[in-house]
């Protein structure tokens, strides 16, 4: 094929052709303007902004200056001059303006109060702006307060014992002496008795000089200390309250602290507190003293919704390089992964995670990964039902991060009265607060057992953190670790130092180490899997440096092999991950036969973990010494409650079965007051005003402690009647509950001896809405005296807990005696590429199928690889398809109990262009040009080539001799605005008959807005499709938590009507019709996740059903149908829509496959998508880090390519904004 092509862009299946790439102009003055400020100006006239300056101090000077107040001075003046030198111009036409502001140092900003749109402008204008920014909201923190009926004092509170502090007092001696703490907060109670010896503006004799020792940022108190809502002497409380008494609430009593109130009126306010930490003032404002800047400064506040914005990143630059540890809150965003709330889930910061007094996870205490992926928190402390001051001489427990944090604060203040040298060394103490916490092992978020995304490093000990400090004289002790065979380095090798401090470190990416200790004579012991150990000693010198360097031989290794099989009855051969556990070493096994092979270093005792990639498996760990080559067989069991694995059948024993809808307490059944107050369980339809949020129907039991009021109190237990279980395995029960805590709890407990005594088996503290729990009662196997109860308690006005439909019985698992996998890979003919998203089916069994996928991780299997459970054995034709190829077809004689391979090789188009890349030049005024381009098509299969006109760039030559490109061109501003007075005129709407010859009737151009019925509940972030005229209105966020909850709204009787709920509760999934049928799929769940799961809902049958999984998980993607597919664009990756990706997918529902497609051509969420004159258009969005687009691109199925169009003239999308902060 040859064609003449002028001198325009080109678009051809497959390729894109373009002119060349031309610099980026310089921002203009709109441009510097970020996007959500502009939208303000849309609607108010005058706002509050920031004007942010791009000069930056150069701090690092600083770092090594011993002196405290040499070194605070030093940074003051490096940040005041920066900020004086460079704010200038910017306060000038500022001061021209008359405009009110007010000019900061810390961050190189200057906060504009009621500016307008054209002074934002043109201070925009200015070679020094980086950038003009909106402002901030944010809230005062909120706590989650104990039951009214405090416990006495227990003279030393549980956190500070817990965490060993007191032991720090016995054995050191030391409780923070000559140690400065800051608070940025709400403020303190400064003569509260246990606050009012350690405030450093404390005279001794009756007197108070509140100079330099507090900041009124919120403009409530300039004269005095004050804390109008009770957070701040909180937490002050915890870093180093003690009244001389029974109250010793403080970690660290023999400090002193000081206070600002700047969280969290305005953002201008947390900056100015910050300010005010590193220089503090007079009461007044006057004479800024960096030398009485505090040591610690804890900050117990942050956003309420997931985050990693950076605000506060300037001054936390500042306070680290003037040497002042911040300690930061991690947030009460839990309990879903990637919940940590900004600033503290930035990795400059150190955050910290509230664990309870048994040491486990606060349920709210939010989780990592942070920003970046940075495991967040960084580590965890006592921070619920924690007692500390509170206003009006009290005492009162919270809960929060926001407790937590002052614990660590507390902790630094003893290291660094214990060890002077380590007074403004914040590497070193984040080293050692880091390895001396106690390994808290949980990998739900992910992680490793020592430092993981629900603990961190671990729990805060305060007597290991001093026994690891250096004291007396100190030097350094460094080295570097490399690979003796190859010379390069080893990162991650641990270094353990043995001498007068125990330390244990750990190498960088280039193979180094270092530590500050006291000086004298040390063992070091370096070590990492797979390298044998070497150990050396050093001496090092006072004020000196000792250096060791080890180069470690690799270690010899013997194979460990063996099968990985089915260990419940199929005997199926595995596709599994199986790696030595806590290392990086791992491999696939043959999907074939479940064979594999792992190379694991002679003498170590390594555990082998088995993770089976087909869905229903138990994970198989088995312990191995390695002494020579091994065989270790693994046989995975099923999981019976689910009973998902392919080749396996479920059937239940049934004991007991209760739905309640009789809508009394049944036979048998009692309820308990342990109280004696009549607040307890009942049943009924009604739930005292909720109905059954369960999901199931009619009647249910429920205890409702909302409807008691605030002075209500419950404490009460639904208790089942006595079963049987003697001739059941693995019993266990079902149930659908509704339970919404605050504070409360709901256990379910189980008794072996008719009531006797009871062990509690399960217990739920977060929302549990409509659903289906499963409880295993290995403990009930073989009793026949077994009871259950529901047991609701330490529940003070808080809100409900429901259940319904109960079945007490036994699952067996059972394999259907019949069928084996069928894996293989799918390439494309002409060039043996991998394809990817290709649908493999079963011809005689069309539910058998599969979906070939890229395997990045696995390198014994191609991409494109697939895997499927054919249900019969024996001959059968199985298909493959994909789009833009031909499909192919084969027998496959599927073997019983076994696996099989069928690779598929598809027909298709390859195109190939001659020449690869055109260029012209074409003078204005000038005739086209023409090119010839040959297009031949090289593949087995025909391939579609479409050639279309589309926008490419061009250089044009301005009259005054500047240059500019079409499109920079194109999105210049236009001539400024110009607004012109005048006269109104005021008339009355006339009907036509009195309307006057030649004018318009007004009147609108459709009919006004009808009010309809409202939805049945209160929703967000839902997906409403239409079909034959009916409505629905699925999934969402209802105020609590995502809803699987489905209405259907029939425009006829103007009613809404409950339809099958989402199987998974989903929030922003991608939806859409497709044949009459909804197509749902991804969206986050009720913990925050993504979720890939793609489901069919049938308005015939009222009923979802399951279909191939999307190939990425995303929430808020693009969404747009076209010629029977639905199309996925880019989208939210976490919780916190941070990152985005480019990723883009069709599904169709015809061979239920996904197909990955070009990628959109930038990472973006909540773009505005449609099906258009054949192409699939989307416009605007949000990128990472919040930033907002107005683009706009049409993607061509045929050719499988995006192309820019025109641009969106505003921003649609929504942004997170910070919330309330962290408590």
């Amino acid at each position: 094929m040859v064609a003449g092509i002028g001198g325009t862009g080109l678009l051809l299946s497959g390729a894109l052709v373009a002119s060349p790439v031309q610099a980026a102009p310089a921002p203009d003055a709109q441009d510097k303007i970020e996007q959500a400020l502009a939208q303000e100006f849309e609607q108010e006239e005058r706002v509050d902004f920031w004007v942010r300056l791009g000069e930056r101090a150069d701090l690092s000077p600083f770092q090594d200056v011993r002196d405290w107040g040499a070194r605070g001075q030093g940074v003051y003046d490096a940040l005041t001059s920066t900020a004086q030198d460079s704010q200038q111009d910017v306060l000038r036409r500022l001061d021209e303006a008359g405009a009110t502001y007010e000019s900061h140092w810390i961050t190189n900003a200057v906060h504009v109060t009621g500016g307008s749109q054209d002074l934002a402008l043109e201070l925009a204008g200015e070679r020094e702006v980086e950038g003009i920014y909106p402002t901030v909201s944010y809230e005062l923190p909120e706590v989650e307060p104990a039951p009214s009926d405090l416990p006495a004092p227990a003279a030393v509170e549980w956190g500070v014992a817990d965490i060993n502090a007191d032991d720090v007092w016995a054995e050191y001696g030391v409780a923070g002496e000559g140690i400065v703490v800051g608070s940025i907060d709400t403020g303190a109670q400064f003569d509260h008795p246990a606050l009012v010896g350690a405030y450093r503006g404390n005279n001794g004799d009756g007197t108070f000089d509140h100079d330099y020792n507090w900041f009124d940022a919120a403009g409530v108190s300039p004269d005095e200390p004050v804390d109008l809502e009770g957070h701040g002497s909180h937490v002050t409380g915890t870093m180093v309250g003690d009244d001389g008494g029974d109250n010793q609430i403080g970690v660290a009593p023999g400090a002193r602290w000081i206070s600002a109130n700047g969280c969290c009126p305005t953002d201008e306010a947390l900056i100015s507190s910050g300010e005010w930490m590193l220089a503090p003032t007079r009461t007044d404002g006057s004479d800024p003293d960096p030398a009485m800047r505090p040591h610690v400064i804890n900050n117990s506040w942050g956003t309420t919704s997931p985050s990693d914005d950076p605000f506060m990143e300037d001054v936390s630059l500042a306070w680290a390089a003037a040497g002042q540890f911040g300690v930061w809150a991690n947030g009460n965003i839990g309990p879903g992964c990637e919940s940590s709330g900004s600033p503290g889930s930035r990795i400059i910061n150190y955050s910290v995670g509230n664990y309870d007094a048994a040491h486990e996870i606060n349920p709210t205490s939010s989780r990592g990964t942070g920003q970046d992926g940075e495991t967040k928190p960084n580590i965890s402390a006592p921070g619920t039902a924690v007692r500390s001051s509170v206003p009006g001489n009290g005492y009162a427990s919270y809960s929060g991060t926001s407790m937590a944090s002052p614990h660590v604060a507390g902790a630094i203040a003893l290291l660094w009265a214990s060890s002077p040298q380590l007074v403004g060394d914040v590497e070193t103490t984040t080293s050692l607060l880091d390895g001396t916490a106690t390994d808290n092992p949980d990998d739900q978020c992910g992680g490793t057992d020592e430092d993981n995304n629900v603990f961190g490093e671990g729990r805060l000990d305060a007597l290991a953190l001093l026994d690891a400090a250096p004291r007396g004289p100190v030097g350094v002790v460094e080295g570097t670790v490399t690979d003796a065979a190859t010379g390069e380095p080893l990162a991650g090798v641990e270094v353990e130092v043995a001498g007068p401090v125990e330390r244990m470190l750990s190498t960088d990416g280039e193979g180094a180490y270092q530590a500050l200790v006291s000086a004298g004579d040390y063992s070091l012991t370096a070590s990492r899997f797979g390298w044998l150990e070497q150990s050396a000693d050093v001496t090092v010198p006072e004020d000196g440096t000792a250096t060791q360097d080890f180069a470690l031989e690799p270690a010899q290794t013997a194979t460990v092999s063996g099968t990985v099989t089915d260990g419940s009855g199929a005997g199926f051969p595995l596709y599994a991950q199986v790696s030595v556990a806590g290392q990086s070493l791992a491999t696939f096994t043959d999907p074939l036969d479940g064979g594999y092979a792992l190379e694991v270093p002679v003498g170590e005792e390594v555990r082998l973990e088995a993770v089976v990639q087909y869905p229903g498996y138990e994970v198989v760990e088995q312990d191995v010494l390695v002494e020579a080559d091994t065989v270790v067989d693994l046989s995975p069991t099923v999981l019976p409650d689910s009973c998902t694995a392919p080749g396996y059948t479920a059937s239940d024993s049934v004991v007991l079965a209760e739905s309640f809808d009789a809508g009394v307490l049944p036979d048998g059944w009692e309820i308990e007051d342990n109280l004696d107050n009549g607040q307890v369980w009942a049943v009924d339809e009604d739930g005292g005003g909720t109905g059954n949020l369960t999901g199931g129907e009619g009647a249910f039991a429920y205890v409702n402690s909302d409807a008691y009021g605030p002075d209500g109190e419950q404490d009460t237990s639904l208790v089942s009647p006595v079963m049987d279980l003697s001739g059941l395995e693995n019993p266990s029960v079902s149930f659908a509950q509704a339970y919404i805590p605050l504070g409360d709890i709901a256990d379910l407990d189980v008794s072996t001896d008719g009531g006797e005594s009871w062990t509690t088996v399960s217990t739920w503290t977060t929302p549990q809405e409509g659903v289906e729990v499963r409880v295993p009662l290995p403990m009930a196997q073989g009793e026949a005296d077994v009871r259950l109860r529901w047991h609701y308690h330490e529940a003070v006005w808080a809100f409900f807990w429901q259940v319904d439909d109960i079945v007490v019985g036994s699952r067996s698992c059972d394999p259907t005696g019949d069928g084996g996998y069928v894996v293989g890979s799918v390439s494309a003919s002409a060039d043996g590429s991998a394809v990817s998203g290709a649908a493999v089916t079963s011809l005689d069994v069309p539910e058998d199928r599969g979906t070939s996928r890229d395997t990045p991780a696995d390198e014994g299997q191609d991409d494109g690889f697939y895997w499927l459970f054919s249900s019969v054995s024996g001959e059968h034709p199985f298909e493959a398809t994909a789009r833009g190829y031909g499909a192919a077809t084969q027998d496959v004689d599927v073997e019983q109990g076994g696996a099989v391979r069928a690779d598929f090789v598809l027909d298709g188009g390859l195109l190939e262009l001659d020449p690869g890349l055109i260029e012209t030049e074409v003078e204005l005024g000038e005739d086209s040009e023409t090119v010839d381009l040959t297009v031949t098509n090289s593949g087995t299969g025909p391939a579609e080539v479409t050639l279309e006109e589309v926008r490419g760039d061009a250089t044009l030559l301005r009259a005054d001799g500047r240059r500019v490109t079409a499109t920079g061109e194109d999105a210049a501003a236009g001539a400024p605005t110009r607004t012109v007075d005048v006269e109104p005129r005021v008339g009355a709407y006339l009907t036509a008959d009195d309307a006057p010859a030649g004018e318009p009737v007004m009147r609108p151009h459709e009919e006004p807005w009808t009010e309809l019925a409202p939805v049945p509940a209160t929703i967000v972030d839902h997906r409403v499709v239409e079909i034959d005229g009916a409505w629905h209105s699925f999934g969402g966020f209802d105020g609590t938590e995502p809803t699987t909850a489905h209405y259907r709204y029939d425009a006829a009787t103007m009613e809404w009507t409950a339809g099958a709920d989402l199987p998974l509760p989903l929030m922003a999934p991608t939806a859409g019709v497709v044949d009459g049928r909804i197509v749902a799929a991804g969206g986050w769940d009720d913990v925050g996740n993504t979720r890939s799961e793609a489901y069919v809902y049938g308005p015939e049958d009222d009923a979802w059903t399951q279909v191939a999984d999307a190939p990425v998980a995303v929430a808020w993607a693009g969404q747009a149908t076209l010629d029977g597919m639905l199309y996925s664009v880019g989208g939210c990756t976490t919780g916190d829509c941070d990152p985005t990706t480019a990723s883009t997918a069709a599904y169709d529902p015809a061979t239920d496959t996904w197909t990955a497609l070009a990628d959109y051509p930038r990472p973006v969420a909540f773009p505005s998508c449609a099906g258009l004159d054949g192409r699939v258009v989307c416009a605007g969005g949000i990128g990472d880090g919040g930033q907002s687009t107005t683009e706009t691109y049409a993607y061509d199925p045929v050719a499988d390519a995006w192309t820019q169009v025109a641009t969106r003239r505003w921003t649609p999308g929504a942004r997170p904004t910070p919330g309330p902060t962290t408590s």
